[in-house]
């Protein structure tokens, strides 16, 4: 292994197993890598590869099922496998700091972040001890990674902070005893696109500014192509590729690296489909949350979280929805599918959805159906495939004969790309992306005519998020589906579009074909989106750098 030197972290011939009920699992095998002082290092990999699980291994965070050999790991030339529990203790949060990928279960809901920074710096040996000196220092860290009024943010619960503050927060604690090397595990998965580059260029500022090594575990190649100086792709436990960033991406050598990088999104939005009629209308819609306070409960204001909305939507046709969190996309769809109480007109083949009888209104539910983002919570647990793709049959009145019902869940897995075998399994048993197969299945079985997609890809890897994408286009060619699709990505938002609409504060900023919109956005707020989702993409940006406290 062709390493520097002196290398500030060395790993030599690394291998985990876990030992379950089912048998052993190599999770990893056999890997070598090393970062030099200053240097930011990408771990790239789809989920299962064994990232995390190589990483959170060096620093003994495995639980006791995990057996882990190593010729050596080496920090700072130093064996770190015959250290004691103690001095490992030391290593971790104070030599290394780790910033892990949800920040809302890393954090302790139930003390304040003062109390959880505050701890986090008096972990350091050298730190002043004094309250005052302790709370000064955890003001002088938020403000550092760019949270706007620390003082009062101090006193907040991680739930009452948005998901770019929360991850803020744990970058504050990970830095707290200023490491030579930060462990970041997928650090911007579940944030905005506006969020993650900010975030990128705060870890970027760091370690500049540290002169700080960095280990970036992730699946998201444009962020890698952005930060990384060198990358090591991991399949199956196995690195199967390695060099410098520029020279991977320009020339991988690998199929598996081919294949991840042929996986990003197309660039060119679909063509229209020409002549279409109107399948859905809408116009003014609202949905205004009341605000209540006081012993009565009295409303005082309202959360106008979709404010005087309006569009038309195709058969055929896909209507990208994008916006920041908060911005009201979601609850567009949920008010769109009367999920929601709201107001306005909401037209759907020539049927007013808000005036309309509720014996109607439950007949049109099969025609207007929903996928979620997140499938492992949206199927039942208790359920085998076969019966939640039969339960939808069964509410609807479609089919009475069990044996009927059972062909048809068969034609609608093989139609999304699932074994029929996988019928009398349960949810757990799947991956991500077949979870998601099988909830495309569980709406399709029903033959519906308009899909409300929220977020549909955004917790999968990028292959699988290309095969699901795939799937989608098929399934909108072959049945002339009309899609909703709410997404933060902007990648996907291009590829599957044909229209865009862009929301901010429940409200609609813009709205065009998607080629117009992408070449020449017109608001502010497109042109800000746009520019972040370029820079994660090509790199560089111009925010000012922010003394080292």
């Amino acid at each position: 292994m062709a390493t520097p030197v002196k290398p500030l972290l060395a790993v030599e011939n690394l291998r985990v197993r876990f030992e379950g009920e089912t048998g052993v699992v190599e999770a990893v095998q056999g890997i070598s890598f090393f970062i030099a002082p200053g240097e930011t290092v990408a771990l790239v990999g789809e989920s299962g590869s064994g990232k995390s699980v190589a990483a959170l291994s060096m620093l003994r965070l495995l639980p006791p099922s995990a057996l882990v050999t190593a010729e050596g790991i080496y920090y700072r030339g130093r064996q770190t496998t015959t250290l004691g529990e103690s001095q490992m203790r030391k290593l971790r949060g104070g030599e290394i700091g780790l910033v892990f990928q949800e920040p809302m279960t890393a954090l302790n809901p139930v003390q304040p972040i003062a109390t959880q920074l505050i701890e986090a710096i008096s972990l350091d040996p050298e730190a002043d001890t004094d309250p005052v000196a302790l709370l000064a220092r955890a003001v002088e860290l938020l403000a550092w990674t760019g949270i706007p009024d620390p003082e009062t943010r101090l006193q907040s619960y991680p739930h009452q902070l948005s998901g770019g503050q929360r991850q803020r927060v744990l970058i504050a604690m990970a830095l707290a005893r200023k490491p030579s090397l930060l462990i970041a595990d997928e650090p911007t998965t579940a944030l905005d696109v506006t969020i993650q580059a900010q975030i990128l260029e705060l870890l970027t500022r760091l370690r500049r500014e540290l002169n700080m090594a960095m280990l970036l575990i992730t699946h998201d190649l444009p962020m890698v192509r952005k930060c990384a100086d060198r990358v090591y792709v991991m399949r199956q436990g196995v690195i199967v590729e390695q060099g410098p960033t520029e020279t991977l991406f320009a020339a991988p050598r690998h199929p598996y690296t081919r294949a991840l990088l042929a996986a990003l999104p197309d660039a060119n939005p679909p063509r229209r489909p020409e002549n279409a009629p109107v399948l859905l209308a809408a116009n003014q819609v609202k949905c205004h949350f009341p605000i209540k306070k006081g012993l009565f409960k009295r409303t005082v204001g309202w959360i106008k979280a979709v404010d005087e909305v309006s569009f038309t939507l195709r058969k055929g046709e896909t209507l990208g929805v994008v916006g920041e969190s908060g911005s009201g996309k979601t609850t567009l769809g949920e008010t769109i599918l009367r999920l929601n109480d709201g107001g306005g007109e909401i037209v759907f083949d020539g049927l007013d959805l808000m005036t309309g009888k509720r014996e109607w209104q439950r007949t049109l539910r099969r025609r207007m159906q929903v996928v979620f983002q997140d499938p492992f919570s949206s199927l039942s647990p208790r359920m085998t495939v076969g019966e939640i793709l039969a339960e939808g049959l069964m509410i609807h009145d479609l089919e009475p004969d069990p044996d009927k019902r059972r062909q048809a869940a068969l034609a609608i897995l093989a139609e999304v790309g699932i074994d029929p075998e996988a019928l009398d399994r349960y949810p757990h048993q799947f991956s991500g992306g077949q979870r998601q197969r099988i909830a495309i299945a569980r709406v399709m079985i029903l033959k519906p005519e308009l899909l409300v997609l929220d977020e549909p890809t955004s917790a999968l890897d990028l292959s699988v998020q290309a095969q699901i994408l795939k799937l989608l286009k098929k399934l909108q060619h072959d049945h002339g589906l009309a899609y909703l699709f709410v997404s933060h990505d902007l990648r996907v938002i291009r590829a599957m579009s044909h229209e865009v609409m862009v929301m901010q504060n429940g409200r609609v900023v813009e709205v065009g074909p998607t080629a117009e919109l992408f070449a020449a956005p017109r608001h502010p707020y497109t042109r800000r989106l746009l520019a972040a989702a370029l820079d994660l993409s090509t790199g560089g940006s111009d925010t000012p750098e922010v003394s080292t406290p």
